[in-house]
């Protein structure tokens, strides 16, 4: 017997997806509940063409009205470009800031991490890498607190650059204390050796509130 799919399903691509679906439903109305709740992760990971960027666009769609939803992609070409992926994800919040609200919002991280999302201008010392990623993880988990309730969207991730991984696990771990909803997919086997552990860093970063799907 063929079994007929249900009206108004997203996509070919979702069909059979219903757990996944019903775990981002849950967590999703965890964080639009209370503002005080913790955060989560989830993340599809598989080969190409398995349905990873269609889930990702129905996290989208059943977030639409409900939350705040900044997006981001990995390319090819681009990873190689310091924190370029991050900044991507966080362009709508960082387009409507002046530099005085940025500064305000960021405080004593604004000159740490405001050159790496290309906010202002570098100073007359390289910074510390480290130093760079937990500015960035405390700009971000502000920004969070003012857009909440925030979902991150990151497609393509085995593709980003390792500044925007290592970040990404840093901040994962602060996932018990930020109503954040983040959503992560990547392809297996694609890439590069120091990407792969910081992917696996992502994905063990906020346990237990992170659910794996291989798909």
């Amino acid at each position: 017997m063929t079994r007929s799919r249900p009206e108004g399903a997203a996509s070919a691509a979702l069909w059979e997806r219903d757990k996944e679906i019903a775990d981002v439903e849950r967590a999703l109305g965890e964080l639009c509940g209370d503002a005080a709740s913790s955060g989560s992760l989830v993340v599809f990971r598989g080969e190409a063409g398995i349905g990873k960027t269609a889930l990702l666009e129905e996290v989208r769609r059943i977030a639409a009205g409900r939350a705040t939803v900044w997006s981001a992609r990995g390319g090819e070409t681009v990873t190689s470009v310091p924190f370029n992926v991050v900044r991507q994800l966080l362009q709508p919040a960082l387009l409507v800031l002046s530099q005085e609200e940025a500064r305000e919002y960021f405080g004593d991280w604004y000159e740490i991490a405001g050159p790496a999302l290309g906010i202002a201008e570098p100073g007359g010392r390289q910074a510390d890498p480290q130093g760079v990623r937990d500015g960035l993880v405390a700009a971000v988990s502000r920004l969070a607190r003012l857009h909440w309730p925030l979902v991150l969207l990151v497609d393509d991730a085995q593709w980003a650059d390792e500044e925007t991984l290592h970040w990404l696990a840093a901040f994962a771990e602060r996932l018990d204390d930020l109503p954040v909803l983040v959503v992560v997919a990547h392809r297996d086997g694609e890439a590069t050796a120091a990407s792969t552990g910081h992917l696996e860093a992502v994905g063990a970063a906020a346990r237990p509130r992170t659910t794996l799907y291989a798909l």
